[in-house]
This record gives C-alpha cells, sequence and structure tokens, in this order.
C-alpha cells in the first residue's frame, strides 16, 4: 500500500498526506501561488488532484495530469507547491520552505497511476526551471528524452520502483 508523507522542514516530522480530487476550494486558495488555478488555462486542465495532510487537509500541493495511451505513460502536465514550500516563491523573500516531498508524494501518486493504467510507472513531464530539471533527475531518476528540448523528462519503470519504495509500494517483478 502506498503510504505518502511529507516532512516538515524544521523539525524533519514527517506528515501523512492523501491525494484526492481537487475542488473548487481549493483552487480559490491558489491565489498568491504562482499560478492560479482559477485561470482560464488552469480550468482546462484534466485530472486535477489536491495533495494534502490526513490530519488537518492543509492543501500543500495541485497537480494535473494526463493518460498517454500511444506513449503508455502518464504525462503530467502540472505540478505545483504551496506558496508556504514553494522554492521560488520563498527564494524572492528568502524565507524557508514549510515541508518538503510535496512534488515526491505527487510522483510517486503518479506513478501508482501509471501501473494502474498498464504503463509499468512510466512518467513524462517538463521541469520548469534548470534547478528543478536537476532535481528530478537527481532526486527521482528522471532522465532527459532528448536534446531538442532538455527540459522534457522521463521516469522509467527502473526509477518509479525506487519512487514508490520510498513510500511502501513495491512493483510486481
Amino acid at each position: 500500500m502506498l503510504e505518502l508523507y511529507v516532512s516538515d522542514a524544521a523539525s524533519e516530522e514527517k506528515f501523512p498526506v492523501e491525494v484526492r480530487p481537487a475542488s473548487q476550494h481549493d483552487f480559490a486558495e491558489t491565489s498568491s501561488w504562482q499560478t492560479n488555478w482559477t485561470s482560464a488555462y488552469a480550468k482546462q486542465l484534466p485530472n486535477k488532484v489536491a495533495l494534502c495532510r490526513k490530519d488537518q487537509g492543509e492543501l500543500l500541493g495541485l497537480m494535473s495530469y494526463a493518460l498517454d495511451t500511444k506513449g503508455l505513460a502518464v504525462e503530467i502536465l502540472y505540478v505545483e507547491s504551496a506558496r508556504h514550500s514553494n522554492a521560488n516563491l520563498l527564494h524572492e523573500g528568502h524565507a524557508q520552505k514549510r515541508y518538503l516531498g510535496i512534488a515526491k508524494a505527487l510522483f510517486a501518486y503518479t506513478a501508482q497511476v501509471s501501473i494502474e493504467a498498464g504503463f509499468d510507472g512510466v512518467l513524462v513531464f517538463k521541469a520548469k526551471t534548470t534547478e528543478l530539471l536537476n532535481y528530478y533527475i537527481h532526486e527521482f531518476g528522471a532522465r532527459q528524452v532528448g536534446s531538442y528540448d532538455p527540459f522534457r523528462l522521463v521516469i522509467w519503470e527502473d526509477a518509479a520502483q525506487r519512487l514508490l519504495a520510498a513510500f511502501g509500494k513495491e512493483l510486481d517483478g
């Protein structure tokens, strides 16, 4: 069973989290985020999910994904951490993240979606920045797809296995 969690950045205490369909209330909370999820762009995104703390329901992140049946992968279209844990936004004010592991939990969730769809955990996505590109490669085992767009990444089956194992889930061999 997949047991998702995030860690408090200061104390390293782990908090169980859950992924659920995103609601209008979740989108309304994003007015101070990097992306306002009530925008026309965000409204048209498919399969929007929210990552929340199980104990208090605090919104930690949002993601949109699509099943790519031709490419046999789940494509992560957009992922964002809440303002309190978004490195891009906190960098401006020299503040520290509240939680660590938001993206990792969301990526593990989509790796599970990929398995359930018969795609063996394969994920494709695009990094927004050079810093995120390096983070996804080093922390998630992502690989660059090609030289035309170096920000286009894939998480293959072996990296998906490691990602899921971090949350107590093993792929069937």
